[in-house]
């Protein structure tokens, strides 16, 4: 038992010298992740309109497999 609290308190005192270190490096104020964020969308908007045309070319190749094809009689 008495190893048990020396490890916890060791742990204990471990943690509670790290953790301000941990805190302050989140406490940086960037200002330009609005940007970032607008770049990045419009990035995705480009790639996202490049995929429109193979879309509807899957779509016409998995419609024309599967429509039922009438035989003209001449």
């Amino acid at each position: 038992m008495k190893k048990i609290t020396q490890l916890s308190l060791s742990g204990i005192l471990l943690l509670s010298t790290v953790l301000p270190a941990f805190a302050a490096t989140g406490a940086r104020e960037d200002n330009s992740m609005t940007l970032v964020y607008l770049f990045l969308g419009v990035c995705g908007l480009i790639i996202f309109l490049q995929l429109i045309p193979v879309f509807a070319l899957g779509y016409g190749i998995v419609k024309g497999i599967f429509s039922r094809k009438q035989e003209q009689l001449n």
